[in-house]
């Protein structure tokens, strides 16, 4: 009877590895009930580990009172924190406090001080109805579009010219400002009326995050261009947006002043204020397994190649491998170096083998050798959503068959959930050996 050894990949341990193996088995048996799952754990043994207890790591600012009690953000974040966190959301969504603009009520709620209502939404809403925009005799432009004929012509203010050639920025700020000002959200943020908000948004905040946003989608296009992350510090990003305010006819509380007003107030109950370097030292712990166990096989993977092999010595007859991300790695260098005749087939599940021996970086498989005579079928299966999975026919031309699935999810959790896909299993199904040789 052939065996199917599951093994598994990278950042997983004892407990996640049980609840994977006992779903796989289940599933293996829907399909093929006279098949046999065993274990391959290599996790403990082979995994990484901080060997020092993460003493490596820089220590940070706790954000946890006495006895370990949470910080409210107000107190546990300085100015200068609280800023880089709003510009986190920023880089991720230019328009993030424009949209917080044009939501009804969006500035009122719990963080917006005493006396103001409880929010009964994502971003608090007012226990009283917002009111129109004025109506304003035919043929007066409104404020709004007064900023906005204002704004159409701010990059060529020569201040502004200026600041933009210092961060860097020059040959994208025009093209983010249009990209900003054609934006459907803008309408809505310059009908909000600033008495109806409960006071904390002016004319000289408008101008201020609609300066930020401009800046922050400058540097996603700049990004995009270089095809990278441009090196633009915070002093110059600054001085661009304030030339932008500038330009824009100023603002009443000054620039910094409008950072902890509008957009912050929210990214402060997002949890968006306490920087990585903060939460480094646990992140690191937590994120070791993951990135420390791709890490590790890339400088000492012999050892765990080793293990897979005495794994498949020690089932003493034909063996089916379905080796899920890092471990499909392992197994293609293992078969690719040592003939193991009682493998007749690997599966590959969610793998980056193929991205590594394009990019020359297998320790022990390098690009343009090939794959030897003696290597098993190999099949690949992979979901498009799971962005660590990757195809192999066009590097390893006649010798991998990719097969793809839908997991029905995004990224992260289309990399883990093949496991519970029923698709997955009937591919397995169709790649198995026959049941005859099974038996």
């Amino acid at each position: 009877m052939t065996t199917v050894l599951f093994v598994h990949g990278t950042g997983v341990r004892k407990a996640s590895y049980d609840a994977t193996f006992a779903r796989f088995s289940a599933g293996l048996a829907a399909v093929r009930p006279r098949a046999e799952a065993a274990r391959c754990y290599w996790g403990d043994a082979h995994g990484a580990r901080l060997n020092a207890g993460g003493v490596s790591v820089p220590a940070g600012e706790s954000d946890r009172g006495p006895g370990g009690a949470a910080v409210e953000p107000s107190a546990a974040v300085d100015a200068a924190e609280a800023e880089a966190a709003l510009w986190g959301l920023l880089e991720r969504d230019p328009l993030f406090e424009l949209r917080l603009a044009g939501a009804e009520g969006a500035f009122t709620g719990p963080w917006a001080g005493p006396g103001r209502s409880v929010p009964d939404g994502p971003f608090g809403q007012a226990s009283h109805p917002v009111s129109p925009p004025l109506s304003l005799p035919p043929g007066v432009a409104s404020r709004g579009e007064e900023l906005l004929d204002v704004a159409a012509l701010s990059a060529d203010d020569p201040d502004v010219a200026h600041a933009a050639s210092a961060a860097g920025l020059d040959a994208v700020l025009a093209a983010a400002l249009e990209a900003v000002l054609n934006a459907e959200v803008i309408e809505e943020a310059l009908e909000a009326e600033p008495d109806a908000l409960g006071d904390p948004w002016t004319d000289g905040d408008l101008r201020v995050a609609l300066a930020r946003s401009v800046v922050a989608q400058a540097l996603r296009m700049a990004d995009e261009r270089l095809e990278g992350t441009w090196a633009c510090d915070g002093d110059h990003r600054d001085a661009l947006v304030a030339a932008l305010v500038a330009a824009l006819g100023g603002s009443d509380r000054g620039v910094g002043a409008a950072v902890g007003r509008f957009g912050l107030n929210v990214a402060l109950r997002l949890g968006a204020t306490r920087p990585l370097e903060r939460r480094r030292s646990a992140l690191t712990e937590a994120s070791a397994p993951a990135a420390g166990d791709v890490l590790h096989y890339l400088a000492r993977g012999e050892a765990l190649r080793g293990f897979l092999a005495e794994a498949v010595n020690a089932v003493g007859g034909p063996v089916v491998l379905v080796a899920h991300s890092l471990g499909g790695i392992a197994c293609v260098e293992l078969l690719a170096t040592l003939r193991l005749p009682a493998v007749e087939l690997l599966v590959t599940v969610g793998s980056q083998a193929p991205l590594l021996y394009e990019l020359d970086a297998l320790p022990v498989l390098p690009f343009g050798r090939g794959l030897p005579a003696s290597f098993p079928r190999w099949v690949n299966v992979y979901d498009r959503r799971d962005l660590l999975g990757y195809v192999g026919e066009g590097v390893f031309p006649g010798r991998v068959e990719d097969r793809v699935v839908d997991n029905r999810t995004a990224f992260p959790r289309a990399h883990s959930a093949y496991f519970g896909n029923r698709a997955f299993y009937s591919v397995l199904n169709e790649v198995l050996p026959p049941d005859e040789v099974l038996a």
